[in-house]
């Protein structure tokens, strides 16, 4: 798939990230060159803190250095790992270890950056995520029903020709039912999936599911009282 500078710049703009880095002098260089390419930075200190940041935003791409413990670090990168498949992760270190290399391709690591890094190796970087992210994604719209259409590619639900636009709760929420059509799934299980790691009130819950369900799609998100919600499609 082709993409113009312009479709790069916009999407590299709208992509969230996580970067967690230790180190003071390194956090603010890296953070003031990462924000000129992608200005939704979610910075932390350490590993505990990414785990919170990390269930609250659902970031798309996650920046962490692995320093000079780099089996406990990459150990952390695969707990984050477990709670989303679809994250993409890229490694900054000053060492090329074979076996951090190795960990790091069973990761699935998007990229593998040997320190000093410039703002044209972060932005090569970003770019190939992109890319993939743009080929990966399905570009055929989801029938619901003869009204409205999902597209996964840009996150929008099509009612009666007009573009709906979901946020990223709520287009995970959708994409979760839809892999789970016409079959019940719990109130435990959405709470695991859009908040993990998190201790999530019903209420939060209540509220995405309501806010979702007024674009369009109350007529097929059920609520089974006491159990959970099914998306019935035909």
């Amino acid at each position: 798939m082709s993409m113009d500078k312009y479709d790069l710049q916009s999407q590299l703009r709208e992509m969230t990230i996580l970067y967690i880095e230790e180190d003071s002098v390194k956090r603010l260089h890296y953070t003031n060159i990462i924000k000129k390419i992608s200005p939704k930075i979610h910075v932390c200190l350490d590993f505990n803190e990414a785990m919170n940041q990390f269930a609250k935003i659902s970031p798309d791409l996650i920046i962490t250095d692995i320093g000079t413990e780099p089996s406990k670090e990459l150990d952390l990168l695969t707990q984050l790992r477990k709670y989303d498949d679809d994250v993409f992760i890229i490694i900054i270190s000053e060492y090329e270890n074979a076996r951090s290399f190795q960990k790091a391709i069973e990761l699935e690591v998007s990229s593998y950056l040997i320190e000093p890094v410039n703002k044209e190796q972060f932005l090569q970087a970003f770019s190939k995520i992109v890319k993939k992210c743009c080929k990966e994604k399905d570009k055929k719209s989801i029938y619901l029903n003869d009204d409205l259409f999902y597209q996964a590619n840009i996150k929008t639900l099509i009612h009666d020709g007009l573009k709906i636009n979901l946020n990223k709760k709520e287009a995970r929420l959708l994409e979760y039912f839809i892999k789970y059509k016409n079959i019940l799934v719990t109130y435990t299980q959405i709470k695991k999936h859009i908040w993990p790691g998190l201790n999530v009130s019903s209420a939060s819950l209540r509220t995405l599911v309501k806010n979702l369900r007024k674009k369009g799609m109350s007529d097929l998100i059920q609520n089974m009282s006491g159990s959970g919600y099914i998306l019935s499609l035909s």
